[in-house]
């Protein structure tokens, strides 16, 4: 049980990790920038405690309102906060754990008036000290390539589905029981997943 309780919280902070990904490739254009936030529910699967659900709070500076066909424009600067609840910290804590870190790939729709754009981010969740007792936040940031619209027309972005690796850490540095694992994370049905919408003007 305890393993079970340790694995739970690390499901919960792979959510912010890759939603931070997903979230960096909305930043299409070279418009005016603005700001934009959105969250959303997902459903983790782990190994012998099943499916965990967690909501991760997700902001996005720098979204650019344009593009223009043919340009280059630049990522966004993301940044993701999950709140991970006291219970979660004593099961990591019964393990051995004293931080946490890891990365993530995740994944998003953009549909540049109708082309799809296939995109994946790679996201990194920063070393993170667990408390003795209580909840505590981690913070998961990165950042994309620059994309390139092929099409004119209205776009938009919408977050998808991410896979995570993370890994918790004793005191001195080395594995707890729970080692570095991947879990595979989907969105919860029935919510709204879009992000942003812009328009990619004709070269």
């Amino acid at each position: 049980m305890q393993k079970r309780t340790g694995r739970t919280v690390v499901g919960m902070i792979a959510v912010a990790a890759a939603v931070a990904g997903a979230v960096t490739f909305a930043g299409a254009g070279t418009g005016a920038a603005a700001t934009a936030s959105l969250t959303l529910a997902y459903s983790c699967p782990f190994p012998l405690i099943g499916t965990q659900d967690m909501t991760v709070r997700i902001q996005v500076a720098d979204l650019a309102d344009s593009a223009v066909v043919g340009q280059p424009v630049p990522p966004t600067k993301v940044t993701a906060t999950a709140t991970v609840p006291a219970t979660a910290t004593s099961g990591l804590r019964l393990v051995g754990a004293s931080t946490v870190e890891g990365t993530a790939r995740s994944q998003v729709t953009v549909d540049n008036a109708g082309t799809p754009v296939p995109v994946v981010a790679n996201l990194t969740v920063a070393k993170t000290n667990i408390p003795l007792a209580g909840s505590f936040n981690t913070v998961a940031t990165g950042g994309t390539p620059s994309l390139t619209f092929t099409t004119a027309g209205v776009s938009t972005v919408r977050l998808g589905a991410f896979s995570t690796t993370l890994t918790p850490r004793t005191s001195s540095g080395g594995l707890t029981g729970l080692g570095t694992f991947t879990s595979n994370c989907t969105l919860k049905p029935n919510q709204n997943t879009l992000l942003h919408t812009f328009t990619v003007a004709p070269a």
